[in-house]
């Protein structure tokens, strides 16, 4: 790719244990996890990548839930400790274990997450967990703690998604959205539909203007603004799709994924430094992105998603996303 990046995530999957069970969770098999020595390494060897690149690191825990592992605080007090920035992935929780936290270090944000409306959110989550997710973020806020929400949208979920970012208009600081990766639980939903996909966009953009705390995560937005000659949004992670490139995603036994997703497995942290899954070929081709985009002006802010390509059944270094409508 043609940027360098200035901050370079590593997504940290602590552990499989979660007090939820989502319909669409694309991964729900039990794997060891690290131990208490085997995590801290990850983190040194993180340090010196980081040192090595010039890159400020940002370690984001999640799970499952992070908050589950027994030794949680132990890795999040060392995360501090190097100088990497913090943040969270996780599902609502107690005032008491924030405050730890905030003892710690603040999180650079927190984020929950959110499947539409009350009704639909609960029939995917859970019964009671919209009410308690709207409780935790207002808690959030309380604290002074950065709230974000992200959505998996579905087809089913489409229609909700810009109400729910309305509603949500002071009492979420960002919110977000991904398109279901059919993978896991996932494969038995319908991802939304092709031919409806760019009048959502439009319709999603124009609430922006008096929404801002809704982002443009997604990079299909980059063909709508550059249409209408505006300054390109970041997309996914700065640069548009950033598996292997300023991402990678660390599982609970220490594999590493160019992105959680969907199948990517690159290395293994227990077998390898970082800094040599990184380099290694699998991890160029990622950062290539597929060959379709290779003469798109938009590519590095896009480069559409590769795990929508992936559940579509395509070839993910060849094919470009099935969903991208942009015409030269």
């Amino acid at each position: 790719m043609d940027h360098n990046p200035r901050v370079f995530t590593l997504q940290w999957h602590l552990t499989q244990a979660c007090d939820l069970s989502c319909r669409h969770c694309y991964d729900r098999d039990p794997s060891d996890t690290l131990s208490l020595e085997q995590g801290l390494g990850v983190l040194r060897d993180f340090a010196g990548f980081c040192c090595k690149h010039g890159v400020y690191g940002q370690v984001t825990f999640t799970g499952g839930n992070p908050l589950l592992h027994p030794d949680f605080l132990k890795f999040y007090q060392a995360a501090a400790d190097h100088g990497f920035t913090t943040s969270i992935l996780g599902n609502p929780g107690g005032k008491a274990q924030l405050e730890q936290i905030l003892a710690i270090q603040p999180p650079g944000f927190f984020q929950v997450s959110l499947e539409g409306l009350k009704t639909h959110n609960d029939f995917i989550r859970g019964a009671g967990h919209f009410d308690r997710a709207l409780g935790f973020l207002d808690t959030l806020g309380d604290m002074g703690i950065y709230r974000m929400v992200m959505l998996t949208m579905t087809r089913d979920n489409m229609d909700q998604v810009i109400p729910l970012a309305r509603l949500l208009k002071g009492r979420a600081d960002t919110f977000s959205f991904n398109r279901l990766s059919p993978v896991g639980s996932g494969a038995a939903l319908a991802p939304v539909s092709k031919d409806r996909y760019p009048g959502f966009l439009e319709q999603y953009l124009v609430q922006t203007i008096e929404n801002p705390h809704m982002s443009l995560k997604e990079n299909m937005f980059n063909i709508l603004l550059d249409r209408d000659k505006r300054e390109l949004a970041g997309g996914c992670t700065g640069y548009g799709c950033g598996a292997a490139f300023n991402f990678v995603s660390v599982l609970a036994n220490g594999d590493v994924h160019a992105c959680r997703k969907f199948p990517s497995y690159i290395g293994s942290l227990l077998e390898q430094r970082l800094e040599q899954i990184f380099q290694s070929d699998q991890s160029r081709q990622y950062r290539s992105g597929p060959r379709d985009c290779s003469g798109c002006r938009l590519r590095t802010k896009c480069r559409g998603c590769m795990a929508a390509t992936y559940g579509a059944g395509l070839d993910i270094f060849m094919h470009k996303d099935p969903w991208c409508f942009y015409a030269d």
